[in-house]
């Protein structure tokens, strides 16, 4: 394979590399060429058009496969409670089951596959708090916010919660650790206020216990990634 051909002297731009990695940097090296000399050479455009190409032709595969397997699942989901009473919640359920949340280009796919609209299954996945829009995280923190956990200091537990992984109700940390959630109760009134760590119940929590537990969820998790 060729080099990449380099621009004139008389115009300082970026490595070649810079054009495989950051677009950015792309359009502003052919704004400089473009304002100095009134001019894209050609051999500076035929090899950006080339590597363009390559990079386009890698996206249409990997995204043929992506759409492949997708197709494939929600299928299979369909066929699974097709001619079922309430079958979208169900499928819903298998799809949730299967990632963990139910991704947006799944949704679209489901919404092809039934012929149904895609703001008739928001409306389904939005009004049952079970569905999630977004990936979950690898360790789960649960705040029961019933009667009893309420009145001794739940909303305490969430804004420590908030403060020490920057994430509230309902939301996953962006590094995809944790996600916290609340529910109504969890049966542990006696306990209250309760938190739920990766299915392990916490009682009588305060919010100076909260940096205390996400420690540990992170040692136990470090701890099963070293074994052999």
């Amino acid at each position: 394979m060729n080099a990449p051909l380099q621009p004139p002297a008389a115009a300082p731009v970026p490595p070649p590399e810079a054009w495989k990695q950051d677009e950015a940097a792309l359009l502003t090296m052919l704004e400089e060429i473009e304002r100095k000399h009134g001019y894209i050479p050609h051999q500076i455009g035929d090899e950006i058009s080339r590597l363009l190409e390559v990079k386009l032709e890698r996206l249409k595969r990997i995204q043929g496969k992506l759409e492949g397997g997708v197709r494939r699942d929600v299928q299979a989901h369909v066929a699974r409670w097709r001619g079922e009473e309430g079958n979208l919640i169900m499928i819903l359920h298998a799809i949730q089951n299967q990632y963990g949340y139910v991704p947006r280009d799944v949704a679209m796919e489901l919404s092809r596959e039934l012929g149904v609209r895609l703001a008739r299954i928001y409306e389904v996945i939005t009004f049952y708090h079970y569905f999630k829009l977004q990936p979950p995280g690898k360790h789960n923190i649960t705040v029961c916010n019933g009667t009893a956990c309420y009145l001794k200091g739940a909303a305490g537990l969430l804004n420590e919660l908030r403060s020490q992984l920057g994430v509230g109700e309902g939301q996953t940390t962006p590094d995809r650790e944790f996600h916290v959630e609340v529910v109504r109760c969890i049966g542990c009134c006696g306990m209250s206020p309760a938190v739920v760590c990766d299915g392990k119940t916490h009682g009588r929590v305060k919010p100076i216990s909260i940096a205390g537990l996400i420690a540990g969820v992170r040692a136990v998790a470090a701890a099963k990634e070293a074994k052999p």
